[in-house]
């Protein structure tokens, strides 16, 4: 019963290949970050929080939202303010016009990056460390050893420091109390015990590398993944998705005209086209989700 649980919580698109997981979100990403146009912003931004709520769960989601939201508020309220490109004067400010271009350009930059944060989110949760060192490995074993350590010690940090604090706060040193000076130096003994912790861990993953004989010439490899018949076929579905994505960049479908006048393009059957696909690539995380979720129902 503890095994079903646990592969319960992983969420749907983690059960395929590494390859699989990778390749979808850097086409999602790339289709995040290189679309200036207000429908494509639109159904990643959407797509982007539904899947997250799936994969990393509502209480997750608000996190996520927690710092998302402002960053969205700031950047949609900076670009009016320090650009004042555009041909739709609405008001001005301090002297600065306040162009209706400026505002919608902002808006759209803000739910780009809000959507790729979020997305980067659930990139986090499937492609964990191991994922990511099977993947570059090979290709690049030294980068992809210190980007997969360097980004499980964040969380880790985080989570000592916890255990710090409340260790001293328990034998009477909290950090949060007292004055100026008493604080400083609580603050000060919670890192210093940071520090110490953090080298003593790099000794013993360095004489635990060293015992495994990391660094040896000829070392064999161990993998737990398999490519099967159902990662190639949703990685074939996934290629046509992406293809058309890039075909929408290469096209100029996936931009919009914001200066000095905003232009909007006439949509044909092929921006229809287009538009249907890249909502089935944004969705492509959730449909999972549910489908496992309902196959875990019918199990009960």
């Amino acid at each position: 019963m503890s095994s079903e649980k646990s592969m319960k919580t992983e969420s749907g698109l983690s059960l395929y290949h590494p390859w699989v997981s990778f390749i979808y979100f850097a086409a999602v990403i790339a289709g995040t970050l290189l679309f200036i146009h207000p429908v494509f912003v639109a159904v990643s931004l959407c797509c982007a929080i539904f899947s997250a709520a799936l994969i990393n769960g509502k209480k997750s989601v608000l996190t996520v939202l927690g710092f998302g939201v402002p960053m969205f508020v700031f950047i949609a309220l900076a670009n009016p303010l320090f650009n004042h490109r555009g041909a739709t004067i609405l008001f001005y400010l301090f002297d600065n016009p306040i162009t209706f271009e400026a505002i919608v350009y902002g808006i759209v930059s803000a739910g780009m990056m809000f959507a790729a944060v979020v997305w980067f989110t659930c990139y986090n949760t499937v492609v964990t460390s191991d994922k990511f060192i099977y993947i570059f490995g090979r290709i690049l074993p030294s980068i992809a050893l210190i980007v997969s350590m360097t980004l499980s010690l964040i969380p880790r940090l985080i989570e000592q420091i916890k255990i710090i604090a409340d260790s001293q706060r328990s034998i009477g040193l909290d950090w949060k109390s007292g004055n100026v000076k008493q604080r400083i130096r609580s603050g000060a003994r919670v890192l210093s015990i940071l520090v110490s912790w953090a080298l003593e861990d790099a000794v013993i993953t360095a004489d635990s590398m060293r015992a495994r004989g990391y660094g040896q010439q000829k070392r064999s490899t161990f993998s737990i993944f398999r490519f099967g018949k159902k990662d190639a076929k949703m990685l074939a579905l996934i290629l046509i998705l992406f293809a058309a994505e890039i075909f929408a960049y290469i096209s100029g479908r996936g931009t919009m005209e914001f200066y000095p006048a905003m232009v909007f393009p006439e949509i044909d059957l092929t921006d229809i086209l287009i538009y249907v696909l890249y909502i089935t690539l944004g969705i492509l995380p959730a449909v999972i989700q549910i489908k496992e979720d309902l196959k875990w129902k019918q199990l009960k």
